[in-house]
């Protein structure tokens, strides 16, 4: 199975994994992104055909259709693939060739994305300042404090609701707030064009 990527360094530490085809995309990083967030499978060595099933609802898979970017910080894809005895596709073997071709220097951050010059790589990149920059992610979470409790319990639920883990709640506020203020899953009904601006303003 030939599948096409590019890898380009799009900020320092920062990996961009260019996969033009959305479903090879999202089968590429399904097994690395689950393990990093998903609720159920998070920090576990899981069969992917489990999963399929885990993840289908109404006897259809939509994973593909859900997802377009992803982001994770590049020791977590390393440690899921020390963990994988057996691959189970042939994406987990070009992940896993990914991996040693990238092979950074100190602590590094890959993103999934259709292009670089789309409008999904703002999102993922705002991840990637999340883990590598402490100035931002103490501004970010400074900014998640001021929002009313009803508020970040509101986005808190959907998010949760959409399949995050908790563990990575604030880091998803800020990146939604930033750039996908306006998803439905995210925000639901409210019109929060106020808190993005303050967002904006701060992190830009």
């Amino acid at each position: 199975m030939k599948i096409k990527y590019t890898i380009k360094e799009v900020k320092k530490n920062v990996f961009a994994v260019v996969v033009p085809d959305s479903y090879d995309r999202c089968m590429l990083f399904l097994r690395v992104q689950e393990y990093y967030e998903n609720p159920k499978y998070k920090g576990k060595n899981f069969d992917i055909w489990e999963f399929v099933k885990y993840y289908s609802r109404n006897n259809t898979f939509k994973y593909a259709a859900d997802w377009e970017g992803f982001n994770l910080p590049y020791r977590v894809a390393e440690e899921c693939y020390s963990n994988v005895i057996k691959y189970d596709t042939p994406y987990d073997s070009l992940m896993d060739k990914i991996l040693n071709e990238i092979n950074p220097k100190g602590e590094a951050y890959i993103i999934g994305i259709d292009s670089i010059n789309g409008e999904t790589i703002k999102h993922e990149l705002c991840h990637a300042n999340y883990y590598l920059n402490s100035k931002y992610k103490e501004l970010a979470d400074k900014l998640i404090l001021t929002l009313p409790k009803e508020l970040f319990d509101f986005l808190k639920k959907n998010l949760i609701r959409a399949g995050y883990h908790r563990s990575v709640i604030n880091d998803e506020i800020q990146a939604y707030m930033l750039t996908d203020y306006f998803a439905h899953e995210f925000c639901g009904m409210d019109d929060l064009t106020e808190y993005h601006l303050l967002f904006k303003q701060t992190l830009k």
